[in-house]
C-alpha cells in the first residue's frame, strides 16, 4: 500500500515537473508607441486606441499583455484625419488613416506593416450633440476589432 502511494506521488510529481519545464511558454503582447501626425482638437486618438486595445486584449486575448519585451510588438501612427460632407446627404463622413506595425520577435517572417482606413458615417446631429470623444471612440473600437482579427488569425 505504501509503495502504491509513493508511486502515485512520484508519477504526479513527474507530470507536474514535466508540464512546468517543457510546456510552451505563454505568449505575450506589448503595445508599443502609437503616434499622431494629425491634430484632433481636444483629444489624442493614439491614447484612445491604446486604451481600447488594452481593454479588448484583456477581455478576449489568450495572450498576456506586458509593458516591455513582449513576444509580439504592436505599434503605429495616425497619418490623416478628414471630415467630408456630401451635398444633399445628411451624414458626414469621418475618415482616419493609420499605419500599423506588428513585429513577432520569435518568428520575424510573420512581421507585417499595414495601412488602415477607418471610415465612420456620422449624422449632423451627432456632430452637434456629441463631442469628438464619442466619435473617435467608435472609430478606434472599429480599428481595434480589425487589428485583433488580423493579429490572432496570423499568430
Amino acid at each position: 500500500m505504501v509503495c502504491k502511494q509513493i508511486l502515485i506521488i512520484f508519477i504526479t510529481s513527474f507530470i507536474v515537473f514535466y508540464d512546468h519545464v517543457y510546456s510552451e511558454k505563454e505568449k505575450t503582447i506589448e503595445l508599443g508607441n502609437f503616434s499622431e501626425e494629425i491634430n484632433i482638437p481636444g483629444m489624442s486618438i493614439s491614447f484612445e486606441l491604446k486604451k481600447n486595445l488594452e481593454d479588448y486584449i484583456l477581455l478576449h486575448n489568450p495572450l498576456s499583455l506586458v509593458l516591455k519585451n513582449g513576444d509580439l510588438l504592436l505599434e503605429g501612427k495616425f497619418t490623416e484625419y478628414k471630415i467630408h460632407s456630401i451635398k444633399n446627404y445628411p451624414l458626414k463622413i469621418i475618415e482616419i488613416k493609420a499605419k500599423i506595425f506588428c513585429k513577432d520577435k520569435s518568428n520575424p517572417e510573420k512581421n507585417w506593416t499595414q495601412d488602415f482606413e477607418i471610415i465612420e458615417n456620422v449624422s449632423h446631429d451627432e456632430i452637434i450633440f456629441l463631442d469628438n470623444y464619442h466619435i473617435i471612440n467608435q472609430v478606434t473600437k472599429n480599428l481595434v476589432m480589425k487589428l485583433y482579427n488580423i493579429i490572432f488569425n496570423n499568430w
